[in-house]
């Protein structure tokens, strides 16, 4: 016990002899700590009001999360060939949201460029712009974007569909029971259509009657016929 006892004793004032001294150390650092109390004012860069520099590229493909990126870069190559991107340290100028259970693209993206102008162009180049055969994009101003998100939604009143008119019927000369074709014939200032078979004489189909009552011209230089034969213009 007595050994038992000593060693702990010994222990103990080891341990003492390596515990720092805080007034020394309070001494020896004295000229380094100012008595000023400590207010740091964080530097941010200036804060823009307006997103006249940002656009959104709708009508992009639903890609799978394992194709994600590889889409990424193709848009990111596609956007950056009409100006510098915004890229910041946690934002890259370009953010394709995805779906937080499938990882899947949405089908649309955020895009901010370093200038209005070059959203503006953005707007202009990219849409109507064929991505591939299923995909032709859509570019919007992020300021309109906004705009829709204050409309109203009102209750859907199916309109009412315009009454019934029968159009003429283009092919109804094939229709001719007697198997006929028409040719057309420009003289002058005279165009006549005629009905002809191998058999007889031409017979007169129509002639600008009606024109002629009205004291107007119905062909004024001249006629074709359109590929099938359903018109004359």
């Amino acid at each position: 016990d007595n050994h038992l006892r000593r060693l702990i004793i010994t222990s103990s004032n080891t341990m003492a002899s390596f515990e720092p001294n805080l007034e020394e150390e309070s001494a020896s650092l004295d000229g380094y700590f100012s008595d000023a109390p400590l207010k740091p004012k964080p530097s941010y860069p200036p804060l823009r009001e307006t997103f006249e520099t940002s656009v959104i590229i709708t009508n992009l493909p639903k890609a799978p999360g394992a194709k994600v990126e590889k889409l990424t870069k193709v848009i990111n190559r596609l956007v950056s060939k009409i100006g510098p991107l915004a890229e910041t340290e946690t934002f890259p100028g370009l953010q394709m949201p995805t779906n937080p259970e499938t990882g899947a693209t949405l089908g649309f993206a955020f895009v901010e460029y370093q200038s209005a102008d070059a959203a503006t162009q953005a707007v202009k180049s990219l849409t109507g712009y064929a991505l591939d055969k299923n995909h032709t994009l859509k570019a919007i101003p992020y300021l309109e974007a906004m705009d829709l998100a204050h409309l109203e939604v009102e209750e859907f009143t199916q309109p009412e569909p315009a009454p019934f008119k029968e159009k003429p019927n283009t092919s109804l000369w094939l229709q001719d029971p007697s198997q006929r074709d028409q040719f057309v014939i420009r003289q002058g200032k005279e165009t006549v259509v005629h009905w002809n078979d191998a058999r007889n004489e031409p017979v007169v189909d129509y002639d600008g009657a009606r024109e002629k009552e009205a004291g107007v011209a119905w062909c004024e230089y001249y006629v074709q016929w359109s590929p099938y034969g359903s018109f004359l213009a």
